[in-house]
C-alpha cells in the first residue's frame, strides 16, 4: 500500500509540473508575439509613411535622413528627420486606425521634435552609430538594416532587422537587439541568429511548411523578429506553418490564425508519430 500511495505522488507531482510547464510555455508564447506584433506594426506603419510622403512630396522626401515610427493610443505614427546635426521633423504620418490604409493624415510643417519623439530618436541615433562601428553587426548584398527604437514599460531597446528586396525570398536572421539605460547608454548587444537564413516563398511550387534551427547562444524559443517577418510576408508566400526547432523546444507559428505555440520536443515528436 505505502508503494502505491508513493507512486500516486509521483504521478501526481509529474502531472503538475507538465500542467505548470506548459502555463509557462503558453505565456512565453504570448509574450514573445505580442512584441512580434508590435515590430510588425511599426514596420508597416514606416513602410506604408514613407510610400505616401514619396508620393505626394517627393521633393520634400529627398531631404529626409531617416525615419521612426511610434505607436500611441490614438494609432501609429511616423515621422521623417532632417539631416542636419541639430535634426527636426521635416514630415509626419498617422494612421488613426490600427492597420488602415484608408485612414491616414501626412502633415509637411517642419517642427521640432517631441519630448518623446526625442527620446525615441536619441537610442535609434545612438544605435545606428554603433551599427556602423561595431563587427558585430553584418552586412549582406541587396538588404540593408532596419532600425526600430522601442520604448515600453520603462525599459528602452532598438531592435536591428534585416530588410530584404527579393520578392520570392524570406530572411530571417542577421537580427540584433541593442538595450539602452534610463540615461540611453548602450548596456547590452545581442545577435538574436547566428547567421543570415533565406528561404523560398513557394512561388510557382507551393511550399506549406518552413522551417529553421536556433542553436548555440541563440534563443530556444521563436524570436519576435522572426514572426514580425512571417506576419510581413504572410500574403507573398504559401507557407501554412513554420517551425523554429531547438535542442529542447519546437516553436510553431500558425499562419491562417497567427497563433503561436511552444512545444517541448518530446511534445512534438509525439505528435510527429501520431500524424504518421
Amino acid at each position: 500500500m505505502k508503494k502505491l500511495f508513493a507512486l500516486i505522488s509521483v504521478l501526481f507531482v509529474i502531472t503538475i509540473n507538465a500542467k505548470a510547464q506548459k502555463n509557462e510555455l503558453a505565456k512565453i508564447a504570448d509574450s514573445i508575439k505580442a512584441e512580434g506584433e508590435m515590430l510588425y506594426r511599426s514596420e508597416w506603419a514606416s513602410g506604408h509613411a514613407t510610400a505616401i510622403f514619396k508620393l505626394k512630396y517627393p521633393t520634400k522626401k529627398l531631404l529626409s535622413g531617416g525615419y521612426l515610427s511610434y505607436e500611441t493610443k490614438k494609432g501609429l505614427t511616423t515621422i521623417f528627420f532632417s539631416t542636419n546635426e541639430d535634426p527636426v521633423v521635416v514630415a509626419t504620418v498617422k494612421f488613426r486606425n490600427g492597420l488602415d490604409l484608408s485612414n491616414y493624415s501626412i502633415d509637411t510643417i517642419t517642427r521640432k521634435f517631441t519630448e518623446n519623439e526625442k527620446e525615441f530618436y536619441t537610442i535609434r541615433a545612438e544605435a545606428a552609430k554603433d551599427v556602423l562601428n561595431d563587427p558585430l553587426f553584418q552586412f549582406y548584398d541587396h538588404t540593408s538594416l532596419n532600425l526600430i527604437p522601442v520604448i515600453k514599460g520603462g525599459e528602452k531597446r532598438v531592435y536591428v532587422i534585416t530588410a530584404q528586396t527579393s520578392p520570392n525570398e524570406v530572411l530571417l536572421g542577421n537580427d540584433y537587439l541593442i538595450t539602452f539605460d534610463k540615461d540611453n547608454n548602450i548596456i547590452k548587444k545581442t545577435k538574436l541568429h547566428n547567421n543570415l537564413i533565406p528561404l523560398g516563398t513557394g512561388g510557382e511550387d507551393p511550399i506549406k511548411a518552413s522551417s529553421h534551427q536556433h542553436l548555440g547562444e541563440t534563443s530556444p524559443f521563436i524570436t519576435a523578429t522572426d514572426v514580425c517577418a512571417f506576419k510581413m510576408w504572410k500574403g507573398k508566400t504559401t507557407w501554412v506553418i513554420s517551425f523554429v526547432s531547438s535542442i529542447r523546444y519546437v516553436s510553431a507559428w500558425h499562419f491562417q490564425d497567427e497563433f503561436l505555440e511552444i512545444l517541448t520536443q518530446d511534445e512534438f515528436q509525439e505528435i510527429m508519430k501520431k500524424n504518421q
